[in-house]
């Protein structure tokens, strides 16, 4: 994780294979496999270290600078659904859905790092119809708890999400 951290910081974990990361750590790859599933199971979990949109949207570029679908569902399931991190993001999404936070400044913030680079990736119909999926999925599962999201397991919430955003 040290090592995929290191990347992050440097820019280019998208480009970094598990087997160079466990070279460089001197492991064996499979290790990494073995510990993370793959090396997307990796990218989610150092995605759930950052918890901000911004490292979620980061992290999941891949090798080309390209946001892939699959990272982006699987990096959002991973930061809501990290014992520390969920609990926190989706009371603060609570407390801005009350009107009792400082929305605009965080719709700022989510317009220039999450929704721009959908738009310069996507295009703006189909960022736009990302954006509904994310927000409708996050608010459905752990604000609001619906039955419906909630009682899903973490792999079908994730195919479901990843559904959807295609």
């Amino acid at each position: 994780m040290d090592a995929a951290q290191m990347h992050f910081d440097a820019g280019d974990l998208a480009s970094v294979s598990s087997r160079e990361l466990a070279t460089e750590i001197g492991i064996s790859h499979t290790l990494v496999n073995y510990h993370f599933g793959s090396r997307d199971g990796l990218i989610a979990a150092a995605i759930a270290l950052r918890a901000a949109p911004h490292d979620v949207i980061a992290l999941s570029r891949d090798g080309h600078g390209r946001i892939d679908v699959n990272r982006l569902a699987h990096g959002i399931l991973a930061v809501w659904e990290h014992p520390e991190h969920g609990a926190r993001l989706a009371g603060f999404a609570r407390r801005l859905a009350s009107g009792s936070g400082s929305s605009e400044t965080i719709s700022d913030y989510i317009q220039n790092s999450v929704f721009e680079p959908l738009v310069d990736d996507f295009g703006g119909a189909q960022a736009r119809r990302m954006a509904i999926v994310i927000v409708g999925f996050l608010f459905g599962r752990y604000v609001l708890a619906l039955p419906m999201f909630a009682k899903l397991s973490r792999d079908d919430a994730g195919n479901l999400l990843l559904s959807m955003l295609h």
